[in-house]
């Protein structure tokens, strides 16, 4: 065996260490979806968020600091939105080089059914796209969520679909 052929086991260690790390990333965005899914449990989806975790969606969604804020705010979503399916898609993760902290780029294509604005009574079936770049913080060798921003690309009625509706910058 040449010193080319031996194998240096910290290198691999990290790089396991890093396989690991994009996997439970994929877990924690996978489970968000997941508790999304579940009329948008509050008390799951908070608790994946560090305690000073931010929530970042434009359009309708809005901007909650902390985990009473994203709680309030979830609670509030699931009387407005009465069944959803999250198909989180194409994850790119990024961990840094201490393997503390890590961004991440999704997509998502939602379809879910919402109260009408003019009629609550009434109710829209919307498909609508994302695009994520999340921030994601170890505490305690746990992944959690440090900001997920989404940029709505659109949000369009079913029927009519998304040809009338016009894409976001």
């Amino acid at each position: 065996m040449t010193a080319a052929d031996t194998i240096d086991l910290t290198d691999l260690a990290d790089r396991l260490g890093r396989l690991e790390d994009v996997k439970a990333i994929e877990d924690l965005k996978y489970r968000y979806a997941s508790l999304c899914d579940n009329n948008y449990d509050p008390e799951g989806i908070a608790a994946q968020f560090a305690p000073d975790g931010r929530w970042v969606v434009d359009g309708e969604g809005g901007s909650m600091v902390g985990r009473d804020e994203i709680k309030a705010h979830f609670r509030a979503l699931s009387e407005r939105i009465t069944w959803a399916l999250h198909y989180v898609m194409a994850p790119r993760i990024e961990v840094s080089q201490d393997r503390n902290t890590a961004i991440g780029y999704f997509y998502l294509l939602c379809l879910c059914t919402i109260e009408k604005t003019d009629n609550p009574a009434e109710k829209d079936a919307v498909i609508l796209t994302i695009n994520y770049t999340d921030q994601f913080v170890k505490l305690d060798g746990k992944w959690y969520f440090q900001e997920l921003l989404g940029k709505t690309h659109q949000v369009s009625n079913w029927e009519e679909g998304w040809v009338k509706q016009p894409f976001r910058d």
